[in-house]
């Protein structure tokens, strides 16, 4: 809990510096960079970075030999190093989180994960996007995946809410409407 509070507060505080600058896409992109190396290689880093058996000057020490390699914003620097330093790194993945919620709101952006059984066509992509923003009136950003065992449609969580229109969920619903007897009404 007290890593989701701090993730909260440096979320906070860092998207109203980007926002200032008007960097908030760019210091988010730094964020997410920030992000995958942390959690390469089984999550090495972000292990070591947030283990408090190893010193504030080890852990300083480790970050300021990585950092100059991944061409970072000074600003997104800054807020690694300050969080090495108080010992929250390990409140990096919830901060990145939390800044894309935030800033999404900011933008009026709507971010929506759709689960596929096979890879979307631009056009079909670009349909789906459309028709939500159509439903939502924001601009939405697809972050789209595969799951083969779905077999065929499609699953979308927006919000918090999730949308089952694959091929799976059907046939898992008539089965149990065939074991329970349940008779679909035409």
């Amino acid at each position: 809990m007290a890593e989701r509070a701090a993730a909260r507060r440096y979320a906070a505080a860092f998207l109203s510096l980007a926002d200032e600058l008007g960097q908030v896409d760019q210091l988010g992109r730094d964020l997410e960079t920030a992000l995958k190396v942390a959690r390469a290689d089984d999550g090495v880093l972000l292990k070591v970075l947030s283990n408090p058996v190893f010193t504030s000057d080890e852990r300083r020490t480790v970050l300021d030999a990585l950092l100059p390699q991944l061409g970072l914003q000074p600003m997104t620097v800054n807020l690694l190093k300050l969080m090495t330093d108080r010992g929250r790194f390990g409140a990096l993945p919830e901060l990145v989180e939390i800044y894309h919620q935030q800033s999404d709101e900011l933008a009026g952006r709507l971010r929506v994960q759709v689960t596929t059984a096979d890879p979307l066509s631009d056009a079909l992509e670009n349909d789906i996007k459309a028709a939500l923003e159509k439903a939502t009136g924001k601009q939405v950003v697809l972050d789209t995946s595969i799951d083969a065992s779905l077999i065929g449609g499609l699953v979308a969580r927006v919000e918090g809410r999730v949308y089952d229109a694959s091929v799976k969920n059907r046939l898992e619903a008539l089965k149990h409407r065939l074991i329970t007897g349940q008779v679909a009404e035409a």
